[in-house]
């Protein structure tokens, strides 16, 4: 009993905050990811490197596609910075390259416009729902059904 109670413990705490160390080795599967989105996009390395400047804002820093090729060489010893990400994630037009560096520690990034699009529908459907209950008791007091 005590053990269900230590293991109910475990499974509430944040991986975060836990003993246990999650495995964050993804160096190679993100490196597999950005290239799987890459080709899905459609669009070559100098494309991407362009949309990545667009998407950086920054005058001092410039990506090319060798920049890219060293970065997405897993045999190169220098990475991708990990404050280009969000670029990528645009250049590329995916956010998988996000979700494989965040899934060791079992979250995922977090789609805020898909949110709202979801919170807004469930809101129309509790709107409809409370208009056919207005309905419902208006046609109720007029037709005289309601009880007494």
């Amino acid at each position: 009993m005590e053990q269900q109670s230590k293991q109910l413990q475990q499974l509430k705490a944040s991986i975060l905050t836990g003993d246990i160390a999650p495995d964050c080795n993804i160096y190679n599967l993100f490196i597999h990811t950005v290239c799987t989105a890459m080709k899905r996009s459609g669009l070559g390395r100098p494309m991407i490197a362009e949309r990545m400047n667009d998407a950086l804002h920054s005058p001092h820093e410039h990506i090319d596609q060798a920049k890219l090729n060293k970065w997405l060489a897993p045999s190169q010893p220098s990475h991708m910075p990990m404050h280009y990400l969000p670029a990528l994630c645009y250049a590329v037009q995916s956010m998988e390259p996000a979700n494989v560096l965040l899934n060791p520690l079992l979250h995922r990034a977090v789609d805020q416009r898909a949110q709202m699009l979801q919170q807004h529908a469930e809101l129309q459907l509790e709107i409809e729902e409370r208009a056919n209950m207005q309905r419902y008791i208006a046609d109720t007091l007029l037709n005289g059904d309601a009880p007494q």
